[in-house]
């Protein structure tokens, strides 16, 4: 065997072992809000978001206090999806009356609104205009997202003509700064619309996003979204499988905003 000065080294007296003993981690009741926000945010998260909707319990949560119902409100209303293509020109109430502590809207980070523009566009110049306002500036509210839905059914489908199809010659902005003539619905140039496209350029919002439905929307939106990969327009009817076209809503306001109509026709 061998040998490391005078002492066998298989013999050499072993250093002396520490058992470890973990510390105990119960330490009886807590107080929730002595947790870090970090902490706190994670375990409402796991409550919140992992919650079964057959399961009522979850309502009791947001009972408890003020001060828990703001910190998981803030989670459970963070994103908001509104489907308004069924409220035939009535005002969401999630939109509508006044902000509160207890107000679920002023929580909301992202709202996505789908609307038809024929019946609720007018709602930007009135009650979503001022709600959207009091969300930006008194609440959460950093991102808002705007898909106005299919046009069907339309004047086509039933035979009755109105401004929201009916096209005709409307002078707007064009690129350069110089008027321009383009044929799009007269509805572009009624109040409307117009306070829509104020609303947009007035908007504190930090990040707006504008969709128009792919397979059926009005040709005026062309000039707006990106160009089909075939090179083609796409006349109102994308053909492939995108569901939204993204609207460059600021070309939008500069071009549209002020329009006017000149020589009134039928056909689009």
């Amino acid at each position: 065997m061998g040998k490391f000065g005078s002492r066998s080294i298989a013999f050499r007296p072993k250093p002396p072992q520490k058992t470890y003993t973990p510390p105990k981690c119960w330490k009886g009741p807590f107080q929730f809000f002595d947790l870090p926000p970090e902490l706190r945010d994670h375990i409402l998260k796991l409550i919140i978001l992992d919650w079964d909707v057959h399961d009522r319990d979850i309502v009791h949560l947001f009972l408890t206090c003020q001060r828990i119902y703001s910190e998981a409100a803030a989670i459970f209303y963070r994103e908001v999806y509104l489907d308004n293509m069924s409220l035939r020109g009535t005002a969401d109430p999630f939109l509508t009356g006044a902000i509160t502590r207890v107000a679920p809207r002023q929580y909301v980070q992202t709202l996505t609104i789908r609307f038809a523009i024929k019946d609720q566009i007018y709602l930007f110049g009135e009650s979503y205009g001022s709600a959207l306002r009091e969300m930006a500036e008194g609440g959460k509210l950093r991102c808002l997202k705007l898909e106005i839905g299919s046009r069907f059914p339309n004047w086509e489908f039933w035979g009755i003509e109105d401004d929201t199809f009916a096209c005709e010659d409307i002078s707007v902005v064009g690129k350069q700064g110089e008027s321009s003539v383009i044929k799009a619905p007269r509805f572009i140039t009624k109040t409307p619309f117009q306070n829509f496209l104020k609303f947009l350029e007035e908007s504190k919002i930090p990040k707006i996003a504008i969709y128009v439905d792919a397979n059926d929307h009005s040709r005026f939106w062309c000039e707006f979204h990106r160009a089909h990969p075939s090179g083609k327009r796409c006349e109102g009817e994308w053909k492939g499988n995108t569901r939204v076209l993204r609207i460059r809503w600021q070309a939008l306001v500069k071009c549209l905003k002020g329009a006017q109509p000149v020589n009134p026709t039928k056909d689009c």
